[in-house]
């Protein structure tokens, strides 16, 4: 298709046997539903991407349905609470404080807000994943519904919630990567190196990004298979490499950031604001 020189001058293998297994990557671009053309120019990238939708966002629906269509996975993201700048959580937040039978009613609330949704993760955080009581009610309310995986964003390095989904026996992982906290060209595709050669490390890494125009220009110009490695859809993903993160060998995997998905660094504008107005 096409290719990203730099990437391919940093990271290229030579030509692999029929019987040798790339690397697998996994990418998710979460904070879709608050700008359509943005997210509609995501999902639509030829790449089997997952897309992680704000439940009771103004888009949500339509693009959970844009992206089932082109046969995309759709994950909802959930919003819970953080260390700080908690006014970015939008509707349908988690909070310290709320009872398991609040949990898992918001929980089913926000699954209904988000069609076709086969996995979950978290929309900042950094409070509540620390929390065990509240993981624990939310991995049991997730594990009730069905056939969903989740996946923990890691917004903090002191989060409990990986390890409670594995508790409750939910198909699960954790991110390696947040690619865009700085939201500059040269920024991402350094991430995209770095994520690609944690993959060769380790034979799978998974990374997460956001719906900005500079992040879907520098997607659309990568090329995985010029990397050597091979992206591959979420589920596949979960599939063949859940019960990984802090509880295998993906422990030491790439500590990169652990802000609120770019909400709180110092040198990155906030994600999709669910507050701005549209």
């Amino acid at each position: 298709m096409f290719g990203l020189a730099i990437l391919a001058i940093a990271t290229c293998v030579g030509p692999t046997s029929g019987t040798e297994k790339l690397p697998e990557i996994a990418l998710i671009i979460d904070d879709i539903g608050y700008h359509y053309e943005n997210g509609r120019s995501v999902i639509e990238l030829q790449r089997p991407f997952a897309y992680s939708i704000l439940p009771f966002s103004p888009h949500a629906e339509k693009l959970a349905h844009l992206a089932n269509a082109l046969e995309k996975d759709v994950m909802v993201h959930l919003p819970m609470e953080a260390d700080h700048a908690n006014h970015l959580l939008g509707p349908g937040a988690l909070r310290f404080g709320m009872s398991r039978t609040e949990i898992e009613n918001s929980l089913i609330d926000s699954l209904a807000a988000v069609p076709h949704a086969v996995g979950v993760n978290n929309h900042m955080g950094s409070k509540l994943t620390r929390e065990p009581e509240p993981m624990r009610w939310l991995m049991h309310a997730i594990h009730e519904r069905g056939e969903l995986f989740f996946v923990d964003s890691k917004t903090t390095s002191h989060s409990v919630a990986l390890s409670s989904a594995l508790r409750a026996d939910i198909a699960s992982t954790a991110r390696d990567a947040f690619l865009d906290n700085v939201q500059t060209r040269p920024h991402i595709e350094e991430q995209l190196r770095k994520l690609v050669a944690e993959a060769k490390r380790k034979g799978h890494a998974l990374g997460i990004a956001h719906p900005h125009p500079t992040t879907i220009g520098v997607l659309r110009d990568w090329e995985p298979s010029v990397t050597g490695v091979r992206l591959v859809a979420i589920g596949d993903y979960i599939e063949a490499h859940q019960h990984y993160g802090d509880e295998g060998p993906a422990a030491t995997a790439l500590r990169l950031a652990v802000s609120e998905c770019g909400n709180e660094s110092s040198d990155a504008n906030p994600t999709e604001n669910p507050n701005a107005q549209r």
